[in-house]
């Protein structure tokens, strides 16, 4: 049985699946707010050997987040991560004890690692600087080269490129239900240029994510954001929240932490990210051609201003925390896409 809610995580089941016993178990809530479509526990077990940490990650009880989550495979693309590629890249993730996916009830059960202990995270809503973030673009670096133009991926079923059916259709629908609602938000963010772009985003969608499908693929992790990286004191990186990974090209991840997490004082910020990103890849034995690599940054620049909207789409007056991350991204991909001339690209 995979347990559906927190109570299902019984000393008895956790024994079982941990191969331990464990005699106690508490849980603590974890991770409420934008971007979390499921049930994320941190849980303090006792076993026989002593204490342990354990992040439990459940399928979402609401009926929405998990209908979202089954049109978008996200459970059983991050259970397939750990079951069939994680051993292939070697950058930090949480180790996973134990996991398991039904795809006709999409009812999912990760046990991880808790690596709060070996990291410490950065506020996505204050943001970092270009300096601070480079351990993560040097990171996000190192896990491409590990997949780059590697045909193999398209052997698993459940890693799609990002241009294949549903994810184009099903952004399109998210992306025309939340515009609105960004408008109605946040109103003073919307220049008459910014009005130009998400008005006519939408039918942009299709040939965008085909374009970002252009030259090398890679195991993307699409959703490289500080509120998923975990930085330690000796610049390791730990990257979580493996739900989203897809096919695409590596400028792609990295224009997502450009314009969604950092704070962007103009063009000097992103040309110093991208030529991390780029020199990074040579050191781990990958040449990638300049000129596209900067062209699909900057495509991958633009993509990102549909994030913010579709979070926006989903705020709740009595989350302050996800209003203030969605105004942050919204304004620096905004800045972003200023910094890179990305208002207007050619499909």
């Amino acid at each position: 049985m995979i347990p559906r809610t927190v109570e299902d995580l019984t000393p008895e089941w956790l024994s079982d699946a941990l191969e331990e016993d464990v005699t106690a178990v508490s849980s603590t809530p974890l991770g409420v707010g934008a971007g979390l479509v499921g049930q994320l526990f941190k849980l303090d077990v006792t076993t026989a050997k002593g204490p342990k940490s354990v992040v439990a990650k459940l399928a979402a009880a609401g009926e929405e987040s998990r209908f979202v989550a089954t049109i978008l495979n996200m459970y059983g693309r991050e259970v397939g991560f750990y079951q069939e590629l994680a051993h292939r890249t070697d950058i930090s993730k949480p180790r996973c004890y134990f996991c398991d996916h039904d795809p006709a009830t999409q009812d999912t059960i990760l046990l991880l690692e808790d690596v709060s202990t070996r990291g410490r995270m950065l506020d996505q809503v204050a943001g970092c600087s270009a300096e601070e973030a480079e351990p993560a673009i040097r990171t996000l670096a190192r896990h491409h080269a590990n997949f780059w133009d590697d045909a193999t991926l398209g052997e698993y079923s459940f890693l799609l490129r990002l241009c294949d059916e549903p994810y184009p259709g099903a952004v399109g629908m998210a992306y025309d239900g939340s515009w609105p609602r960004v408008q109605e938000l946040f109103p003073d963010a919307i220049t008459p240029a910014v009005r130009k772009l998400g008005d006519n985003f939408s039918e942009r969608i299709p040939a965008l994510f085909a374009k970002l499908c252009t030259g090398p693929l890679v195991l993307a992790h699409a959703d490289w954001r500080l509120d998923n990286l975990f930085f330690a004191d000796d610049g390791d990186v730990i990257a979580v929240d493996w739900q989203l990974i897809d096919r695409s090209v590596g400028p792609r991840d990295l224009s997502y932490i450009v314009s969604q997490s950092m704070n962007i004082e103009g063009r000097v910020d992103c040309e110093r990210a991208f030529d991390t990103y780029i020199d990074a890849l040579a050191a781990n034995g990958v040449t990638a051609d300049r000129d596209w690599a900067w062209e699909m940054f900057r495509y991958g620049t633009q993509f990102g201003f549909v994030y913010p909207v579709v979070a926006a789409g989903g705020l709740t007056v009595d989350d302050p925390r996800h209003l203030e991350l969605t105004r942050a991204m919204l304004d620096r991909s905004v800045a972003a896409i200023e910094a890179l001339d990305a208002f207007e690209l050619a499909l």
